[in-house]
C-alpha cells in the first residue's frame, strides 16, 4: 500500500491534495471513532465543546466542514485528549494513512494514558548490592523505564543489576563508574 501512495506522491499536485484529504476526511474519520469508542453523541460533543449540534454533525462529514486550529482544540478538549499539529514528512503521513483504522482508533483520556500511568517499581532486591548500601530510584517516562543506583563504594555485580527488570523484560545496563573505577551511577532502560 505504502509503495503505491509513493509512486503517487511524486507527483506534487497528488501530494497537495493528499493533504488536503487527510485534514478533511481524516479529522471527520477521527472523530467519529473517538465519540464510538467513548459511547458518546453529537449532542454530547456539542455540549462539551460549546458548540451547536449541526456543527459537530457538519465535523464528522468528510468535506463539508474545514475545522481550525480552536476547533480541533476545542475537540481535544472535549475528548480529554492531547492535539498535535505539527509539520511531518510525506513517508510519515503516508504510513499513518495507510494504518489508520476507524474500527479500531481510540485515543485515550489523560486517566487511561498509559504513558502516564504509575508503575510498580523494580523490588527492593533488584536496587540493593547485597550489603545494603546501595540507593537507587526507578521512575517511568513514557514507555520508557529508567533505574539508577549510586552504588557509593561499592561496586555492584551485573547479576545483581541483571534482576532489576522493568515490566519482566531486560533492557540495557549503563554503568559509569568514577574515576576511581568504584561506585558511580548505573543506569538501566527499556
Amino acid at each position: 500500500m505504502i509503495s503505491r501512495i509513493a509512486e503517487k506522491l511524486r507527483d506534487r499536485e497528488y501530494r497537495k491534495a493528499f493533504v488536503v484529504s487527510q485534514i478533511n476526511i481524516g479529522i471527520p474519520f477521527q472523530v467519529r471513532a473517538l465519540l464510538k469508542s467513548r459511547g458518546k453523541t453529537q449532542e454530547w460533543l456539542a455540549k462539551q465543546t460549546g458548540m451547536l449540534q449541526p456543527r459537530v454533525s457538519g465535523l464528522m462529514t468528510p468535506g463539508r466542514t474545514r475545522p481550525n486550529i480552536e476547533t480541533l482544540r476545542r475537540l481535544a478538549e472535549a475528548f480529554d485528549c492531547g492535539l498535535a499539529v505539527r509539520f511531518v514528512p510525506f513517508s510519515e503521513l503516508a504510513r499513518w494513512s495507510a494504518s489508520f483504522d476507524p474500527e479500531s482508533f481510540n485515543v485515550p483520556e489523560f486517566e487511561n494514558d498509559i504513558g502516564f500511568i504509575e508503575r510498580k517499581r523494580p523490588p527492593a532486591a533488584a536496587l540493593s548490592d547485597n550489603t545494603g548500601s546501595s540507593t537507587g530510584s526507578c521512575m517511568q517516562i513514557g514507555a520508557e523505564r529508567i533505574l539508577s543506583m549510586n552504588t557509593g563504594s561499592q561496586r555492584l555485580a551485573p547479576s545483581v543489576i541483571s534482576r532489576a527488570t522493568s515490566g519482566g523484560s531486560f533492557g540495557s545496563i549503563v554503568q559509569n563508574p568514577s574515576e576511581s573505577g568504584r561506585g558511580g551511577m548505573l543506569g538501566f532502560a527499556r
